[in-house]
């Protein structure tokens, strides 16, 4: 059954939208609970992106919320992580349909662009994970050619990879000469706040679920950003109340201006 989100829990990620970051990369948001989260963020707020299973609204979407007073997505695409990226589908030996939303956004008062990038890789299929970061990054190189200064746009990847430092998936985004950086690896220890071991709790009832970092903030081309900080937020509430098996990971980041323009 579908249901909208509980009133505290949607209220604390109304929150977090509101107070942290221009972008917010969402994963396993069913349709009703995307229309309650918009509806209390109000329409300063814009978000794109499709439910996986049909490309309209069924099954989970991976949506990427944004500041729509301050950006305008120029572009917006879901793929399916699959050999057949353009339709929905299944890949590989993934368990489910999995897909990634694609935006670029051009900020209204300075011109500056950046890409966004926000999926869910499969929790099974260990080819499907791999396969997909590397169609990730085929996707990246199609959509961000260099622009007349000779730089190319900034790409964020966020989202749950289900892989962890040592994954497949993961070395394959981070492989050297990629371009391709953990931000959590960019800044120094004082620039970073949160457990920086665990973004996966799990809600501690399933004793074949094991905590790990699993949830990242990659980026593309540094060269014409400045990180400021990093963050992995508390998902649990003083009674026991998880807002999310997950914890929030959140990167501060300046764009520069003359770089995009």
């Amino acid at each position: 059954m579908v249901r909208p989100l509980p009133e505290a829990v949607c209220t604390v990620k109304v929150y977090y939208l509101r107070a942290r970051s221009p972008f917010v990369c969402l994963q396993e948001v069913l349709h009703s609970q995307l229309t309650d989260i918009q509806t209390r963020l109000g329409p300063s707020w814009g978000r794109i992106g499709q439910g996986r299973e049909d490309g309209k609204e069924a099954g989970e979407y991976s949506p990427i919320f944004f500041r729509a007073d301050h950006w305008e997505c120029d572009r917006s695409r879901t793929y399916w992580l699959s050999p057949t990226p353009e339709v929905p589908s299944k890949g590989w030996d993934a368990s489910f349909e999995r897909a990634v939303t694609m935006g670029s956004f051009r900020h209204k008062r300075t011109g500056a662009v950046v890409v966004v990038m926000n999926t869910h890789f499969d929790h099974e299929g260990e080819v499907a994970r791999e396969q997909s970061a590397h169609l990730l990054l085929k996707l990246a190189n199609t959509w961000c050619g260099e622009r007349a200064s000779g730089l190319s746009t900034p790409v964020f990847f966020g989202g749950d990879f289900n892989s962890t430092p040592t994954g497949r998936a993961y070395k394959v985004l981070t492989e050297p000469g990629i371009g391709v950086k953990d931000i959590f690896n960019i800044l120094p220890a004082d620039a970073k706040y949160g457990n920086e071991e665990i973004t996966f709790t799990t809600f501690g009832d399933d004793p074949n679920q094991h905590p790990g970092r699993i949830d990242f903030l990659f980026v593309r081309d540094l060269g014409s950003l400045r990180f400021v900080s990093f963050s992995i937020l508390p998902n649990k509430f003083d009674d026991g109340v998880y807002l999310s098996d997950h914890r929030p990971v959140v990167a501060d980041v300046e764009v520069s201006v003359q770089a995009a323009m």
